[in-house]
This record gives C-alpha cells, sequence and structure tokens, in this order.
C-alpha cells in the first residue's frame, strides 16, 4: 500500500507546529528534506500555519517519494519539538499520531515507527497509459479515512480498488468484458492476459511450487474480497445493522492493496515488453 498522507494529518501538523516551534524550525525541517516554500502563499491563520501551507500545500500527494518525505519531516519533528519536561509528547503531537495511524502508518504513541513502511510502489505518474488512474487513489483515500469509523464503507472500497484496477488494465490491453462482470471473472481475464496463471511459472524455475502457489492464493484472495464485501461490506439494503469490525476492515484494505500493487506492477513490467 502506497505511503500516503491525507490532508487531516497535514492539517494535524500545521496545528502541532504552530503551538510547538517557530517559523525557522519549521522551514528547516521542510527544507532538510528537499521541500521548498511557495513563497505566493495566502494567509492561512498565523504566521507558523502559513509557513507549513507553504511546503504542504506544493507536495503532490500522488508523489509517493515526496509522500515519504514528509513522513520524515513528520517524524523528525515529532521527536525534536514535543518533549516537554516529563519527557512526554505534547496533546497537538498525539492527534498529528493518530492521524497518521488512520493514514495506516505504524507508529505509536511516543511517535515512533513500529514496523516497516510498505515498499514503494507504482507513482500515478508511470500509469499514465491507463484511463484514469486517479479513481485508484480515491479508493484508498476512502479506506483510509474510514478504517476507525465506517468500516463496511472500507470493504466495500477495498472490493472496488481490486474491480477497477482489473478493469483499467483489461481496458488497457483492450480485453473486453461485460458490464456487469463478477470481480473474479475481470482477474481471471486480467491473470490470462498478464500470465499470472499457475501455468506461467516454469516447472524449472526456482522456487516454482511456492510461487504457484503465491499466484492460485490471489485467485482465493479476490474471491474473498467479493465475498466478505458481500457479507459484511456497504450496499444490499441490509434490514440489520453491518457488524464489521475494525479488524475485517484492515484485512480488506490490506488484501485489496497488495492485489492491486501487484497488478499493477505486472502489468507495468510487461506493458512495453514484445510479448506483452
Amino acid at each position: 500500500m502506497p505511503v500516503r498522507i491525507s490532508r487531516r494529518s497535514q492539517l494535524a501538523f500545521a496545528e502541532f507546529a504552530s503551538a510547538s516551534s517557530t517559523i525557522n524550525e519549521i522551514a528547516r525541517a521542510f527544507e532538510g528534506e528537499g521541500f521548498f516554500a511557495d513563497p505566493s502563499q495566502a494567509d492561512v491563520g498565523g504566521a507558523r500555519r502559513t509557513t507549513c501551507a507553504e511546503y504542504q500545500d506544493r507536495i503532490d500527494p500522488r508523489a509517493e517519494g515526496a509522500q515519504r518525505r514528509l513522513l520524515h519531516v513528520y517524524l523528525e519533528a515529532l521527536e525534536s519539538w514535543t518533549r516537554e519536561s516529563d519527557r512526554s509528547l505534547s496533546r497537538s503531537a498525539l492527534v498529528v499520531i493518530r492521524s497518521l495511524r488512520r493514514d495506516g502508518i505504524p507508529i505509536d504513541d511516543a511517535g515512533h515507527l513500529t514496523g516497516p513502511l510498505p515498499p514503494p510502489g507504482l507513482e500515478l505518474a508511470d500509469l499514465d497509459r491507463l484511463g484514469d488512474p486517479g479513481v485508484l487513489d480515491e479508493y484508498l483515500e476512502r479506506m483510509r479515512t474510514n478504517i476507525d469509523r465506517d468500516t463496511p464503507a472500507v470493504i466495500g472500497a477495498a472490493k472496488d480498488l481490486v474491480e477497477s484496477t482489473c478493469k483499467l488494465i483489461l481496458d488497457d490491453r483492450g480485453i473486453p468484458y461485460a458490464a456487469g462482470a463478477p470481480l473474479l471473472d475481470l482477474y481471471r481475464a486480467v491473470a490470462l492476459e498478464l500470465r499470472l496463471s499457475r501455468d506461467s511459472v516454469p516447472a524449472s524455475a526456482k522456487g516454482s511450487e511456492a510461487a504457484q502457489r503465491a499466484l492460485q492464493g490471489l485467485v482465493t484472495t479476490v474471491q474473498n474480497l467479493a465475498e466478505l464485501r458481500n457479507a459484511i461490506g456497504v450496499g444490499h439494503g441490509r434490514p440489520q445493522p453491518v457488524r464489521a469490525l475494525e479488524r475485517h476492515a484492515r484485512l480488506a484494505m490490506g488484501a485489496s492493496s497488495t492485489v492491486a500493487d501487484f497488478l499493477l506492477s505486472t502489468w507495468y513490467a510487461r506493458r512495453d515488453a514484445p510479448d506483452g
């Protein structure tokens, strides 16, 4: 899943910076990660908030490299600006941490990462041949913003993310599909076009059995996403409330992001190859 810092987190950071730092410290934090200010930025309510906006409003939310550098700004600021006499974090710092956690960043209440960030995925600039790759970011943002408040919406968006990914790839390859095609049918069409079936891994290849099981596991994951959405996702005019737990939503978000990233990475790697 790509690193994406939400607008909510950016605003929380501006409030934290306003309460905990100086204009010069804010500028040094951003410029230390290679960001530059926009001198034409209008006042947004205070000199320090405006300084944050001068840097943050220029950052492309679709450029993962920039998003990772922005996270480094936040982590360094949380370490440097927020320690009070008892070594605890300020209230505004904790708001930033909670918001980053909702963005999917593995961070604890002390402001430290608790695990590795996901490996860099494809940036939308790499997907220029797809019809409207921005829709994928919309589903990712919907999942991130609803993870702790609307779990059925997250599960629905997880299924939609994989479905849209499949359709974008099929459209790019000129492969027709029915308007109401089930998700599993769409995935199978993509798998066939990108040679992702179990048989596409040569028996002589090192680790081929494990690779074949992993590829087959993708089919199971896609099928389970569709069934999970039908069971506890949005839609269908249910007569009773849906009881989807946050852990179910996180499972769906992680699984769908992994499948979408793998499909797009494979598509990208093969898009200009002579044999496709």
